[in-house]
């Protein structure tokens, strides 16, 4: 008799199977990331590190354009280096077959503590352009996959860390196209359906902030004769927002209802086609991220 598994889809795996559905073009690029997703959330869920300290965060700072992170610690020697690794490694290797030798060589070392992953967040983000020279160097193992480990790890911890910030921080005054946890570029933007505000998303910790739309979240200058909006085939939900004085795009969301489940990253990997559209056309993306840069 075959037993019958109930294991319940996760959030994240219905908005997978959605995009995929709206977006069949972009199944394989989202389909080798959806390991990472999975960890993500699951990670995030059961970690439960304690929130970065928000009493040290001055809103006079912010207003300067000082980012969170850059007022307050948000890696710790303590934090679950080791388990977080290799979780995203595992991750690496089921969506990442190429690189499946490589993340078990950055696994082995890990465990064998020949590499420590605080090492690449000790003075963030510089420390992370160090560590994957070093390491590649010292363990002969591709760059790519140490990016790619990086990134998801810097992704969990930051998110996890940053838990409340957003509620604290908003109202502050924070005016720049900049992220105000993490200080990063935005990924993709979101102009929602009943009030036409865009709010920036944040790849890197996962924050979403309000941003002028007269302003160039770039190169944030104001200039209505150079910004506009590019879409394909009467799609006008979904656009390329492009500056001409920074020649940089953002891929942006118009109309977009607050009901609902989402997750942006995934909603950006839908849109992989329009990212390949504006760089033929010599725009660069507004950040560059592991499914953007070809």
């Amino acid at each position: 008799m075959t037993k019958k598994t109930d294991r319940k889809t996760s959030r994240v795996e219905g908005i997978i199977e959605d995009i995929i559905g709206k977006s069949p073009h972009s199944k394989e690029i989202i389909t080798a990331f959806k390991p990472l997703f999975l960890v993500r959330e699951r990670l995030i869920d059961e970690l439960h590190l304690k929130a970065a300290d928000r009493s040290s965060i001055d809103g006079e700072k912010l207003r300067q354009g000082i980012p969170c992170i850059n007022q307050t610690p948000f890696y710790f020697k303590s934090d679950p280096w080791e388990k977080i690794g290799c979780a995203v490694l595992s991750a690496i290797r089921q969506g990442f077959p190429a690189l499946g030798e490589d993340a078990a060589k950055l696994e082995g070392k890990i465990k064998a503590g020949d590499i420590r992953l605080f090492d690449a967040f000790t003075d963030f983000p510089g420390s992370v352009e160090t560590a994957v020279g070093r390491w590649s160097n010292e363990a002969d193992i591709k760059p790519d996959a140490i990016e790619l480990m990086l990134s998801a790890v810097t992704r969990i911890v930051l998110q996890a860390r940053s838990n409340g910030i957003g509620g604290h921080i908003e109202g502050m005054g924070w005016e720049k196209g900049t992220c105000p946890v993490c200080g990063a570029h935005p990924t993709i933007a979101v102009i929602r359906e009943k009030i036409a505000q865009r709010w920036l998303h944040c790849s890197r910790c996962g924050h979403e902030w309000r941003f002028s739309r007269m302003f160039c979240p770039g190169c944030e200058q104001e200039s209505p004769s150079g910004l506009d909006y590019f879409y394909v085939d009467d799609r006008k939900q979904e656009t390329a927002f492009t500056c001409d004085a920074c020649k940089r795009y953002l891929i942006t969301l118009n109309h977009v209802s607050d009901l609902g489940d989402y997750d942006r990253d995934v909603s950006a990997m839908g849109l992989i086609h329009l990212d390949l559209i504006m760089q033929e056309k010599g725009f660069a993306p507004m950040s560059r991220c592991e499914w953007n840069t070809f």
